[in-house]
């Protein structure tokens, strides 16, 4: 069950307009209604992401400054300060790079120095607490994060440019096109782990939603890692779920389909080896094996930890399963087999569901086809689902099967 969903702000959750989606207060409520925790998890500031999510009501966690605070109900329940001596070197070494703005992260507000009005501008969208001050060297508060605006671009100048000059406890990290932190040992995927930590979560329980280099720590601390189709090339190598982009509403899009589902049904993949599993395990037996008087539990099961799981689920139960892994037979293709559907939920969609699933995740994987073994009297169905019969038919189980394949289209990594 998934009981965790963190999603970053820009490019992620907003759209290129810096909007917000207007279903979201309608969903973060379902959400809550089911028991789910929503996180953000930004480069913003935290009375910044409070302010802009204030209409989406209270409850939400906040992983703000990438990580290096956590807030809950308005205080903070993670903080993790840079040293002094370290971050008053990191400012010296910064003054030093033109076009170069750095800004100061402390729990209570930001501190900055600079005048340009570019800076100011775009500090202003991400800093709703800011104090201009004389000397950033003056400063007395714990510093959790250096940010660093780059009038001439991060990747190429500033991140280049402090790369190795940093001493062993900071690292820099691309945030933006113009924008870079400097941090300690805290990321995005340690304070994910610290709220699993807290609220007793497992990462095969947690989603996580992100498109930029800052989020590759956070999908690497959840199952359900999903990159936006505008997301980094490296961000989506790293994911395990590629959904639609952040103007297409990508994030509320594929937590209907995979968590709250449409129609009642929520489609995703599952751990191997949990209860989720244990279920699809069940119903296997129930649907495919009783009725040809069989045992699935008798059988060899030790490798289907190299397998897909998929299941179909209404609330937290499985109504439907099916299986994807690399055809051995086919090069270029994979097989979806072990498909079951519960049969007091037939007739709703959910092998149509499924299957539409499989072939995305296939897809996804550089992968040119899908292949299946269909039963005889299930091969309209596949039919209509575009599948060709690719050879003649042969027994399987002492029962009539047909070879059938459907050609994919690549998906976007």
């Amino acid at each position: 069950m998934i009981k965790l969903i963190a999603a970053d702000m820009d490019g992620t959750l907003l759209d290129s307009q810096k909007r917000l989606p207007p279903e979201l207060p309608a969903l973060l409520a379902e959400l809550k209604a089911a028991g789910i925790r929503f996180a953000a998890a930004s480069g913003r500031q935290y009375y910044t992401l409070e302010a802009q999510l204030a209409p989406c009501g209270g409850e939400i966690l906040y992983l703000a400054e990438n990580g290096t605070m956590v807030f809950s109900d308005g205080a903070p329940i993670f903080l993790d300060p840079i040293a002094e001596e370290d971050w008053k070197a990191a400012v010296r070494l910064l003054r030093g790079i033109p076009g170069a703005c750095p800004v100061l992260c402390c729990p209570d507000t930001a501190y900055f120095e600079d005048g340009d009005p570019e800076f100011l501008q775009n500090a202003g969208m991400y800093y709703l607490r800011r104090r201009r001050v004389d000397d950033l060297l003056a400063v007395t508060a714990q510093v959790c994060k250096i940010a660093v605006y780059d009038l001439r671009g991060a990747e190429q100048n500033s991140f280049a440019a402090v790369r190795g000059r940093l001493g062993p406890r900071l690292k820099a990290t691309l945030s933006g096109e113009k924008w870079i932190d400097l941090m300690g040992g805290s990321n995005k995927g340690t304070a994910l782990a610290a709220v699993q930590e807290r609220l007793s979560i497992l990462p095969e329980e947690t989603m996580a939603f992100g498109d930029y280099l800052n989020d590759l720590e956070m999908m690497d601390r959840c199952f359900y890692s999903c990159a936006m189709a505008n997301a980094h090339p490296a961000l989506a190598a790293r994911c395990r779920f590629t959904v639609g982009s952040n103007d297409e509403n990508g994030v509320a899009a594929a937590i209907r389909e995979m968590v709250l589902g449409e129609g009642g049904f929520a489609v995703r993949e599952i751990p191997f080896g949990g209860e989720e599993y244990a279920q699809c395990l069940r119903l296997r037996d129930e649907v495919l094996r009783r009725p040809l008087g069989l045992n699935l539990f008798a059988e060899d099961l030790s490798g289907e930890g190299n397998c897909r799981h998929i299941a179909a689920l209404r609330g937290e139960k499985a109504a439907g399963t099916a299986q994807l892994l690399p055809d051995p037979e086919r090069p270029g293709a994979m097989r979806v087999r072990q498909v079951a559907v519960s049969a007091d939920c037939r007739g709703q969609g959910l092998g149509r569901k499924m299957l539409d699933f499989a072939a995305k995740l296939a897809a996804r994987e550089g992968f040119s086809a899908v292949t299946v073994h269909a039963r005889e009297t299930a091969a309209g169905f596949y039919r209509k689902m575009g599948y060709v019969q690719t050879g003649p038919g042969f027994l399987e189980v002492g029962i009539p099967h047909l070879p059938m394949e459907l050609a994919l289209r690549g998906e976007p990594r």
